[in-house]
């Protein structure tokens, strides 16, 4: 976790562009129940498991301001509860492994990826969500520094947690 402010958000420069989601709202709710359900296969082989809902997830640097920030990633908005729960558990979590599973539905990219401890068989079930046209300096920067990060924040607070993936590709297409 890191105690790094997160700037405030001004003007968002995708405003006026469809979010990546419109007309794909069904398909992410299926996602979703997906995460659960490999959340619940995790549990049944004895692991410990936390997922996340999130109710925004924006791709690091942004496509129209591939300079905007150092950052390279998801910035993944959730629920105040489930970002304090994942606070706890990095405390004393080492995740060091990591499956993603992906669809793709038109131009849009459904991720699941679940981040884990092995040694304490606890996992992170994220699912995440992005648009084939913002991703391309993501991409090239994640495949330049040889990862990628999850920036997990609520919404009420400036603080966050960053989930290290060291192979980024197989969340591209």
């Amino acid at each position: 976790m890191t105690d790094e402010q997160t700037p405030p958000r001004g003007r968002d420069p995708n405003a006026d562009e469809p979010h990546a989601l419109t007309g794909l709202l069904s398909f992410w709710e299926t996602v979703v129940e997906d995460a659960e359900a490999t959340a619940a296969e995790y549990e049944d082989e004895g692991w410990e498991t936390l997922v996340l809902h999130p109710g925004d997830v924006t791709v690091l640097p942004p496509a129209t301001l591939p300079e905007a920030t150092e950052r390279v990633g998801f910035d993944v908005l959730v629920p105040g509860s489930e970002f304090e729960s994942l606070s706890t558990w990095v405390e004393s979590a080492a995740f060091d492994r990591y499956d993603v599973y992906r669809a793709r539905e038109d131009d849009t990219v459904f991720v699941v990826s679940v981040v884990q401890d092995a040694a304490a068989s606890k996992a992170v079930v994220v699912p995440l969500y992005y648009g084939l046209d913002r991703v391309d300096a993501m991409a090239t920067k994640a495949r330049e520094q040889g990862e990628l990060r999850l920036y997990v924040r609520p919404v009420e607070a400036d603080r966050r947690v960053e989930l290290v993936q060291s192979e980024p590709d197989p969340l591209f297409p």
